[in-house]
C-alpha cells in the first residue's frame, strides 16, 4: 500500500504540472501509468536476456500480407527490476484547454466520466475522474466502476453515486440509454456506495482512514465539474494528506 499510495501521489503532480502548462490528457487510464525501470541499456545482449528472458516470437501467417512478419509477446518486467518511480505518457489526445478539437478519442469506458459520455467539451477535472478511477484501482486493487451490468458503466456509477443530473437526460451520446439513470428518486444502492465499497474491499483499515477515503472519492466523483478538485486541490486536501502521510508518502 505505501509503494501504491506513492503511486497515486506521483500521478496526481503530474497531473498538476499539466494543468500549469494548461495541458488536458484526455486519455488518462492504467495503460497509461507506468512503473519505472531499473536501466538496462548499459547490459549486452546476453544480460539482458537474462535479466527479461528472451523474446517469445510467432510468425504471422502469411495471408494476403505485402511481407512476412512475427508478432513479439510484451516483455514482462520482473518485480526485481522494477523502481517506486511512477509516470504518466502516451499524450497522443493531450490539447491545450479551450483549443478546438482536432483528434477524437476517449479513454476505455471505465476510465470515461460521465460529462464525456453526455457530450461535454474536456476540461481539467476530465482527468480528474479518471485520476480517481486510478487511486481507487491502486487502493482497492481492482476498477471501481464496470460495464457488464445492464445499461453498461453507467448504471454502475448510478448504483455507486446516485442518478445522474436529469437535465443530461437527452445528451447522451451512446446508444443504450436507460431512463432509470436519471430518475431523481433513485439513490446510491447502500450495499454498493462508496462507503460499503470501502469497506467491503478494505476491512483491515480502521474507520478513519476509510472516511478519509470516502471523503476523497466523494470530492472527486461528483457528476458536477464545477464542484469537482483540481490537481492542486486535492494535493492539498486535509484527507488525502492523511493518507498519504499514513503510508509513509
Amino acid at each position: 500500500m505505501s509503494t501504491r499510495m506513492s503511486a497515486a501521489q506521483q500521478l496526481l503532480e503530474a497531473l498538476e504540472l499539466l494543468y500549469e502548462a494548461g495541458v488536458v490528457h484526455r486519455d488518462l487510464n492504467e495503460r497509461n501509468c507506468m512503473w519505472g525501470m531499473v536501466p538496462l541499456h548499459n547490459l549486452d545482449r546476453t544480460a539482458k536476456y537474462k535479466a527479461l528472458g528472451r523474446p517469445l516470437k510467432e510468425v504471422i501467417p502469411c495471408v494476403d500480407l505485402w511481407k512476412h512478419g512475427e508478432l513479439v509477446r510484451s516483455v514482462e518486467v520482473p518485480v526485481n527490476l522494477r523502481t517506486e518511480a511512477f509516470y504518466l505518457g502516451d499524450f497522443g489526445l493531450g490539447m491545450k484547454l479551450g483549443d478546438p478539437i482536432t483528434q477524437r478519442g476517449y479513454p476505455p469506458v471505465q476510465f470515461r466520466l460521465p460529462d464525456r459520455l453526455h457530450g461535454k467539451h474536456p476540461s481539467f477535472v476530465c482527468d480528474m475522474w479518471s485520476y480517481m478511477v486510478i487511486f481507487a484501482e491502486l487502493y482497492f486493487g481492482y476498477l471501481l466502476f464496470h460495464s457488464f451490468l445492464d445499461g453498461g458503466i453507467v448504471t454502475s456509477l448510478a448504483i455507486c453515486l446516485g442518478p445522474l443530473p436529469e437535465e443530461w437526460k437527452d445528451l447522451y451520446t451512446h446508444p443504450g440509454r436507460l431512463d432509470s439513470w436519471y430518475d431523481q428518486r433513485q439513490t446510491p444502492d447502500p450495499e454498493h456506495d462508496l462507503e460499503s465499497t470501502i469497506a467491503y474491499f478494505r476491512p483491515d483499515a480502521d474507520p478513519t482512514e476509510r472516511k478519509h477515503v470516502q471523503t476523497v472519492m466523494s470530492r472527486v466523483f461528483t457528476y458536477c465539474p464545477e464542484k469537482r478538485l483540481t490537481a492542486t486541490q486535492l494535493l492539498q486536501d486535509p484527507s488525502f494528506r492523511a493518507i498519504m502521510e499514513k503510508y509513509g508518502c
